[in-house]
């Protein structure tokens, strides 16, 4: 009678607790600055500028379409025309730029001024101080807005008021802008012209006036400009 015979691969596998292979790290890239900065300009979301991208926004050397030009002195005076290619063998190359100073119409002749780069580099940040605060400028001349819902509550009355105050303190000016916000109770015609009378209130407590009548309605969609007195 034969034996049954016993294979002893499945016992092993029983009695031998399986092997976990180890789980792949996650691989870790370090981006080089450059490598970003190439992918946020590719994505859009960022537009970078170097000092030589500004340099050449300038009209310099041989994007000077004039054949002839006259060259700008240190005392003001202009020299004798003369061939443009002439003046760009004349100079250093390595630092010195003959830049446009004019916008010649056709057939006029170019004025230029023999630059370094550093001088380059001194008119670029003069041009971006002066564009910096022209913003400024216009954004304080632009009015300060604050939004009143007609259902408004008293704690964020009391906070809007304090905050047309500390504007129009400042010399600055305020549009309040009343209306009914969506999915919020609607005030009562009672409560809207006492919400009005209060600010109204409020804005000559401060000094303050309504320099041009009130746009729009009551219970709509309503606008105060307020200043200061006098200024």
């Amino acid at each position: 009678m034969r034996r049954p015979v016993l294979f002893a691969r499945p016992l092993l596998r029983a009695l031998v607790p399986a092997q976990r292979l180890p789980q792949a790290l996650p691989r870790c890239f370090s981006a080089t600055p450059g490598s970003a900065i190439d992918q946020r300009r590719v994505a859009g979301k960022i537009e970078i500028k170097t000092i030589d991208d500004k340099i050449a926004a300038f009209t310099l050397n041989e994007k000077i379409r004039s054949p002839k030009v006259q060259v700008k002195r240190p005392d003001g005076k202009l020299s004798e025309p003369q061939p443009l290619y002439k003046l760009l063998d004349s100079i250093d190359r390595t630092n010195q730029y003959v830049l446009q100073m004019n916008k010649p119409e056709q057939g006029e002749m170019a004025i230029v001024q023999i630059v370094t780069r550093a001088d380059l580099i001194q008119r670029i940040n003069r041009q971006e101080d002066l564009l910096k605060n022209q913003k400024r400028l216009e954004k304080e001349k632009r009015p300060k807005q604050l939004e009143l819902n007609w259902a408004i509550s008293a704690n964020d009355l009391q906070l809007k008021m304090k905050q047309m105050q500390e504007f129009v303190k400042k010399g600055k000016k305020v549009e309040l802008l009343l209306a009914n916000k969506r999915h919020q109770r609607k005030a009562s015609q009672a409560e809207a012209e006492a919400l009005l009378m209060t600010v109204r209130e409020k804005i000559q407590e401060v000094g303050a006036t309504e320099v041009v009548p009130m746009e729009g309605a009551i219970l709509r969609q309503a606008l105060l400009t307020v200043k200061m007195r006098g200024s």
